[in-house]
């Protein structure tokens, strides 16, 4: 991969990531401390500890149980400083290892669409994420309806001259959306129908 297409890869993906949190922030009551906080439980979560002090994210935790005060206020304001940084439209890069993370602190609703739309541009399903973030087959069979509805509705824009063309530029991008939505979903259900069946 030559240098402007990982560059643009970057810049691409970094766009996805701040555009799903910053919509959830704008459109919930949760503030950017809000998220930084659940960024840091994703980030924690998911690396030990030698690879959280390598990557420069704050023993919140420590410094809490140890009752460092002092040590704790500095620590999570430079934290949620660097946040705010990834989050700025014109920020500094969002590093790879954060991604996974990133996704895991969005809320459910806009998780699901920001795995779909990542996994649209690696030109993967986001299907292991969509069981993963639930383990709930009732939620993932209304995933299936609820984006069926949607798609049938552009559907019927689209073809409604019985052609898909350039003139249906306008609703390419929701078309694009729930068929992939649709298609992670559907998949997910196939495999929890294969584990089923598979017991008896």
């Amino acid at each position: 991969m030559s240098n402007l297409r990982q560059e643009t890869h970057t810049q691409t993906r970094d766009c996805v990531l701040r555009a799903h949190a910053s919509e959830m922030l704008a459109r919930t009551n949760l503030s950017v401390e809000d998220f930084a906080e659940s960024l840091y439980k994703a980030c924690v979560s998911d690396f030990s500890g030698d690879v959280l002090a390598l990557k420069k994210v704050p023993d919140l935790d420590g410094l809490f149980s140890a009752n460092d005060q002092v040590g704790y206020g500095k620590a999570i304001g430079r934290w949620n400083k660097r946040v705010e940084r990834w989050l700025a439209k014109d920020g500094v890069e969002i590093p790879s290892w954060l991604e996974e993370p990133w996704v895991t602190a969005l809320l459910p609703e806009w998780r699901e669409r920001c795995l779909i739309e990542l996994s649209a541009r690696y030109g993967l399903l986001a299907v292991r994420p969509v069981f993963a973030d639930t383990g709930d087959a009732m939620q993932v069979f209304a995933g299936i309806s609820t984006n069926l509805g949607h798609l049938a509705g552009v559907g019927g824009e689209v073809f409604a001259d019985c052609v898909f063309d350039h003139l249906d530029a306008s609703n390419a991008g929701a078309m694009e959306v729930h068929c992939r939505a649709l298609a992670a979903h559907c998949m997910a259900m196939a495999d929890k129908a294969a584990q089923v069946k598979a017991v008896h």
